[in-house]
């Protein structure tokens, strides 16, 4: 065989059909790949942006800045002797701090009272517990119950309860129940 007729053949027979064959695009690579949507997040990532750098830090920090710029810190003063008593909020730093004292904050005097009522509360509960657990030592030493929970007892098991003690006294064999 001729070079040109084993390459016929060589085209010829090793070439699959055309029926099996699929469906390709000849064009370059995919120009716009398939990937997930980013809409959303593209939205949240804006929003989040637009309201806690936009409105939120930028503004507050700007205004920090002026207000320490234009007033600086506060001045320690005697404390007036004439006139009304001064605010808890009036012992603050900086007219900020100041502010939110006033606004936000409690005085000195609140806390204590706040902090005095906790610990009262505390010391009851503490001493409830302990009498509590003093109660159950007692309890688990005597072999005792609560009396409180004690519920009555009807007359027909207290005479079940006998019938029962006497029919195992009487009884020879401790596993066995032999009819009398």
């Amino acid at each position: 065989m001729t070079p040109a007729a084993v390459c016929a053949c060589r085209n010829a027979f090793l070439k699959p059909s055309t029926s099996l064959i699929p469906a390709i695009r000849g064009s370059h690579a995919a120009v716009f790949r398939k990937r997930p949507g980013q809409l959303i997040v593209n939205r949240i990532k804006d929003v989040c942006h637009f309201y806690f750098i936009g409105i939120g830090f930028l503004p507050v920090l700007f205004c920090l800045a002026y207000n320490h710029i234009v007033y600086g810190t506060c001045e320690l003063k005697d404390y007036p002797t004439e006139g009304t008593a001064p605010h808890h909020w009036q012992f603050e730093r900086t007219p900020i701090r100041q502010w939110w004292a006033k606004w936000f904050g409690v005085s000195d005097i609140e806390h204590h009272e706040r902090n005095l009522a906790y610990y009262e509360k505390q010391g009851i509960l503490a001493r409830w517990r302990q009498i509590e657990q003093r109660v159950k030592h007692l309890e688990g030493e005597r072999w005792d119950y609560k009396g409180w929970s004690y519920q009555p007892v009807s007359s027909t098991w207290v005479d079940y309860g006998r019938w029962h003690a006497l029919r195992m006294r009487d009884q020879y064999e401790q596993h066995g129940h032999y009819a009398q």
